[in-house]
């Protein structure tokens, strides 16, 4: 199992839990319709299936706040010497209330407490206000992924060193 692999955690603010079929079905519609993802042309059933991906290196939480589901997280352990966020998404109702944060410092925390060296982010060139984000959350941008997703889109490797 991955180190980040609890069924559930308290955040204080908010709090994760496997995704469920039902987190998945409701939160694929929304977040497929927002940038970056509206832009990079995902669907509902794509987003629907990722979002019920759990394996051993994989794990992918619904954030819920106030009761509600929110928001989705997927952390891939290990990768290069560390967690990469694969995934973090938080529904339009809920952004702007310090929920992005909160997951930031429990993936830094968590990594931290597993001796991790790095953790490492992937973000759209044309998503400015994410880099800006992770950039204020102490990550920098070490490589440029021609490409990747849509020949026309770049994609930044971001990484946040640790140690």
């Amino acid at each position: 199992m991955s180190k980040f692999g609890e069924k559930a955690y308290n955040l204080g603010m908010c709090k994760l839990r496997h995704t469920t079929a039902s987190d998945a079905k409701l939160l694929s519609v929304t977040l497929s319709k927002i940038d970056p993802w509206k832009t990079l042309g995902s669907t509902p059933n794509e987003f629907e299936q990722g979002f019920q991906s759990q394996t051993s290196s994989t794990n992918t939480y619904t954030v819920m706040f106030e009761g509600k589901p929110v928001g989705i997280i997927s952390v891939r352990f290990p990768w290069l010497l560390g967690p990469y966020l694969g995934f973090l998404g938080v529904i339009p109702d809920a952004q702007g209330k310090g929920i992005g944060k909160t997951l930031l410092n429990w993936l830094d925390e968590t990594a931290r407490a597993h001796s991790s060296r790095n953790i490492f982010i992937c973000v759209s060139e044309f998503n400015h206000d994410a880099q800006a984000f992770y950039k204020a959350c102490g990550y920098k941008k070490v490589a440029n992924l021609e490409g990747l997703i849509l020949d026309e889109y770049d994609e930044f490797l971001m990484r946040k060193r640790l140690y």
